[in-house]
């Protein structure tokens, strides 16, 4: 979703779609094997949470000299960049955009993104976009023109399982999936306390987008598909470039669990410095650039620096009334239905 609001073509802009992207087990050793099967067994009742608050602050450290870029950031819980509610009968999300973007853009950015999810509807309000469009006329937004617009999802499942799995594939990380797949996923894991109970591992970032219910392929192609409204590179090159950079890139991860043995906390740390020669070394992706061009912005690119960390929390809460969506009429089901039939899945 992140990459479908790019509006400079400026190649620092390109790593934004891995922001939010965070299987079978890998662990080997007998002591891997034996703590991931204590954390499930810890984890087993956070599978069976219904309704719950959610807060994930993110933070960058960011230096690159090829685009004027150096910036750090440390994780602020009192000011999160998506904050959630989530119950059975429905879903609300608030995201703050310009807190990921505006280091990268070297700007200040109030654009926030806010979604209501139930079995009928997705309901979206993209009026903060307006200011991409204020300062980039020509941007191409796609389904995220500004607006408060809903998609009906009867309306895409019936065009196809694909359809609906492409936007599924946008959608936020899954509670049950997380508690029930993590375990399972981590290359290895240690406890490292017990009060409160912290484990901390490794896992690729494949594993992690899947064990929180969500498909690398199908995620992949969704934010190349964003990323391409506004740049020469083709959807089908750019979704196999995500797939393999996502399944061999590791991310660091601290598990805390709260008094009751519920999952309480999810931090990661990601390095994600390779991203850009990747970008610039895999044949196809980027045909417009000469070889001289691309040979000198490899030069250029070798002090790149970046890493990602996010910290989620999540707070059990029975009581928990989730927010109603505000009326709307704009109907873009079609819309996002073209978007998605461009990217491929038809």
């Amino acid at each position: 979703m992140i990459g479908s609001i790019m509006f400079k073509s400026r190649v620092v802009l390109l790593l934004v779609v891995a922001l939010f992207v965070l299987g079978c087990g890998k662990g080997d050793s007998e002591s891997t094997v034996t703590t991931a099967g204590e954390l499930g067994a810890a984890l087993a009742e956070t599978a069976e949470v219904a309704t719950y608050r959610v807060s994930l602050s993110a933070a960058q450290t960011i230096s690159l000299p090829f685009g004027g870029v150096d910036t750090t950031q440390d994780i602020d819980e009192q000011a999160p960049t998506m904050v959630g509610e989530v119950s059975d009968a429905r879903q609300h999300f608030v995201m703050d955009l310009g807190a990921l973007l505006g280091p990268m853009v070297g700007e200040e950015l109030d654009l926030k993104l806010e979604m209501w999810i139930d079995d009928e509807r997705f309901v979206i309000d993209t009026r903060d976009y307006e200011q991409l469009l204020d300062g980039n006329p020509g941007a191409q937004l796609g389904p995220f023109e500004p607006g408060i617009s809903f998609i009906d999802l009867s309306d895409l499942e019936a065009e196809g399982p694909e359809m609906l799995a492409a936007f599924g594939g946008s959608s936020l990380p899954d509670l049950k999936e997380l508690a029930e797949k993590l375990p399972a996923a981590l290359i290895s894991v240690e406890q490292t306390s017990s009060d409160p109970p912290t484990y901390t591992g490794t896992v690729t970032f494949t594993d992690l987008i899947e064990a929180q219910g969500q498909d690398i392929e199908v995620l992949s192609r969704s934010t190349s598909a964003g990323l391409a409204l506004n740049s020469s590179m083709p959807v089908d090159a750019l979704t196999r470039f995500y797939v393999d950079f996502y399944g061999s890139t590791e991310v660091e991860v601290t598990i805390e669990l709260d008094e009751r043995g519920l999952l309480h906390v999810l931090a990661t740390r990601a390095d994600l410095s390779n991203l850009y020669r990747a970008m610039f070394e895999t044949e196809g992706l980027l045909p417009d650039i000469p070889d001289s061009e691309r040979q000198e912005a490899l030069d250029e690119i070798d002090g790149a620096v970046h890493i990602l960390e996010t910290r989620t929390v999540y707070e059990v809460d029975g009581d928990l009334e989730v927010p109603l969506p505000p009326a709307t009429t704009d109907d873009r089901t079609e819309l996002w239905s073209d978007f998605f039939a461009n990217a491929g899945f038809v």
